[in-house]
């Protein structure tokens, strides 16, 4: 199995001894640490072959037009995988009103990169993951962060307080819309090809505690990795869990 995407899935920020390193073994998606219990690990409690075969090839930092040049080494990987696990989109938010004329774009390169994905490997599956916490629930987290708060006040399509630090419905609103409409392109994508699954939203759930994230306040910790696998292998189809 492997896991593309951005830092979410990297483990960066994870590790307090050295918060700038990608933490490859405290992903929520292929880690090896016990501490987290990642998708890897409780897939390999049925699944002994996957053993050793957890890849990490997400990018800090990564678009989703970077998800091509991940495609190019995962197609490198020996044994080829059968699971391909995504988490992308974070990035590729602009949250400067052009956003409406990038939904398309975004769609377009998920569906190039599943079209590329699924005929080099007809059988693999593939599950996408969704931010976590919406809006309304990271809103209530930053606002007990002083420095955060300020940081996401203003008057833009994503600013959730006011210049005065007031919470700012329209601009929670505005988020969610633009996070739903990013998620409405990867869930219409990934419906055109067979062995595409999402989490449906369920990553949004997640509460955030100062306990679920790192040092930076924009990563998971080892104990958020740890409840975002938890979130994930509940939303995990059956058609994966149960997988030769």
């Amino acid at each position: 199995m492997v896991v593309i995407g951005h830092s979410g899935a990297t483990g960066i920020h994870a590790d307090t001894a050295d918060p700038k390193r990608s933490a490859s073994e405290f992903s929520w998606a292929t880690g090896s640490s016990p501490r987290v219990d990642s998708i890897y690990r409780r897939l390999l409690a049925t699944h002994p072959d996957l053993a050793g075969n957890n890849v990490n090839l997400a990018v800090n930092g990564a678009k989703v037009g970077g998800l091509s040049r991940q495609l190019d080494r995962l197609l490198d990987v020996r044994p080829t995988p059968d699971l391909v696990l995504v988490q992308v989109l974070d990035n590729d938010m602009r949250c400067d009103g052009t956003d409406p004329a990038n939904y398309a774009p975004f769609g377009a390169s998920i569906d190039g990169v599943l079209d590329r994905l699924f005929h080099e490997i007809p059988d693999v599956q593939v599950f996408f993951t969704s931010p976590w916490a919406d809006t309304e629930l990271w809103t209530d987290w930053v606002g007990t962060h002083p420095d955060k708060r300020e940081r996401n006040s203003g008057t833009g399509p994503c600013a959730v307080f006011d210049e005065q630090g007031r919470r700012r419905p329209e601009g929670i609103r505005s988020q969610q819309e633009i996070i739903d409409s990013y998620r409405s392109e990867i869930a219409t994508a990934c419906a055109r090809h067979d062995g595409c699954f999402t989490d449906g939203g369920a990553e949004l759930a997640f509460v955030p505690t100062d306990a679920d994230v790192g040092p930076d306040l924009a990563h998971l910790s080892i104990a958020g990795h740890r409840k975002y696998a938890e979130i994930a292998w509940q939303a995990l189809p059956d058609a994966i869990r149960a997988r030769p």
